[in-house]
């Protein structure tokens, strides 16, 4: 039988990768925003922006993946049928 959440499946995996990604890209935006010192539109604490975005998108990210992964579980345990 043909799996019709595949997708779902696929693009749990994707928001994973997603989180952790942005989580990196935040963390090396901060740092580099620190080390270059800034400038009179961005200064140096614009890069605990960076850093706390990266975060945020983590834990939406990650948030997502699980609900999906939780969603396609209980679709699983539904298509079993109840247990005698």
């Amino acid at each position: 039988m043909k799996n019709p959440y595949k997708f779902l499946g696929i693009s749990s995996t994707i928001f994973k990768v997603l989180s952790w990604v942005s989580l990196v890209v935040g963390v090396v935006a901060g740092i580099v925003i620190f080390v270059g010192g800034g400038t009179p539109e961005a200064p140096k604490y614009t890069g605990f922006i960076g850093i706390l975005l990266g975060v945020v998108y983590l834990f939406i990210f990650l948030t997502s993946s699980e609900i999906i992964t939780l969603l396609l579980e209980i679709r699983g345990k539904l298509d079993k049928g109840p247990s005698a």
